[in-house]
């Protein structure tokens, strides 16, 4: 008879959990500090209701975005690195890509717990070094790169760095279970390639749609197979 499964964390997950709350909480006082120092210092008085009307759209988009973030990437780079990622920015394009690229050259298994161990490394890493190479660029290169990145035969190619990035990171994921990844993909394909230029303005909301789908599909299959 099979024992059922503890939902107890362990005391490295409960210490992640426990830590990653505390940070955030801390991350979220400081980012409210500076526009709150700002409206003291110079006596600003801030109209509640329009800065709600105005910022409720953002709040939706992100909101769903950074939820579908979460979802997707915590049971691969564990929470740990999603905590630390959440706190430092810039996941899609820098913190995500080294986590993978970590547990690739480590043979880690995706979430895994040496997985997530190297995924926490990773992220932390990429943390420090962006961080040094944003300030040293924001001291040196600025005005080297600013008349290359305004010139407009250049400045396309940049405009599509994200997409760039997000291809070869993707494709090693599809090919590992094409079987398992082709529905998400191809809902994916068939949104963009159907809505055309109205998609970007409302892919958050398509993302958890297709995850609701793919996640519907696969549990009615999961069990006719049990069956």
């Amino acid at each position: 008879m099979k024992q059922p499964m503890s939902n107890t964390l362990s005391p490295f997950d409960a210490k992640i959990h426990r830590m990653g709350r505390l940070s955030t909480v801390i991350v979220w006082v400081f980012f409210l500090l500076v526009p709150a120092a700002v409206c003291t210092v110079f006596h600003l008085k801030v109209d509640l209701a329009l800065t709600f009307k105005a910022a409720a759209p953002i709040m939706l988009i992100f909101a769903i975005t950074g939820v579908c973030e979460k979802l997707s990437m915590s049971p691969i780079i564990g929470p740990g690195a999603v905590y630390l990622a959440s706190s430092t920015g810039n996941i899609q394009n820098m913190k995500l890509p080294a986590a993978l690229n970590a547990m690739n050259i480590m043979e880690c298994e995706e979430g895994s717990e040496k997985g997530r161990v190297v995924s926490i490394i990773a992220v932390a890493a990429s943390s420090f070094v962006t961080t040094l190479i944003v300030f040293c660029g924001m001291l040196f290169l600025a005005p080297l790169m600013t008349p290359l990145l305004t010139n407009p035969v250049v400045a396309p190619a940049f405009d599509n760095m994200f997409p760039a990035l997000v291809g070869p990171m993707v494709i090693p994921v599809v090919l590992k279970n094409i079987k398992v990844a082709a529905l998400p993909v191809a809902l994916a394909i068939v949104f963009a390639v159907a809505l055309g230029s109205v998609y970007s303005s409302i892919q958050s909301i398509l993302m958890v749609v297709v995850i609701l789908l793919s996640l519907g599909v696969y549990r009615v299959a999961y069990k006719k197979k049990g069956k």
